[in-house]
């Protein structure tokens, strides 16, 4: 699994630790396994199961019930859940 990063100010996740690409800032954080996330402009929640180039394994919970789904997203959709 390769790194993740998030920015602290606008928690959008990153692949790379040199500064946030959208906000300009240098407040970079490590984005762990398993932590939570939000694929940006839908209600889809997740965890970050693991990283493959630019695609990242989430475990998403279906609605209406307990069941949960393994979802694939580009890194540059997803944002930090504090």
């Amino acid at each position: 699994m390769s790194n993740l990063y998030y920015c602290v100010d606008c928690r959008r996740v990153a692949n790379v630790n040199e500064g946030c690409a959208y906000c300009k800032s240098d407040n970079i954080k490590g984005l762990a396994r398993k932590a939570p996330v939000n694929v940006i402009g839908t209600k889809v929640k997740g965890n970050v199961l693991g990283v493959s180039n630019d695609m990242v394994n989430l475990l998403c919970a279906v609605a209406g019930g307990n069941t949960k789904d393994i979802r694939q997203y580009e890194v540059k959709q997803l944002r930090k859940i504090l």
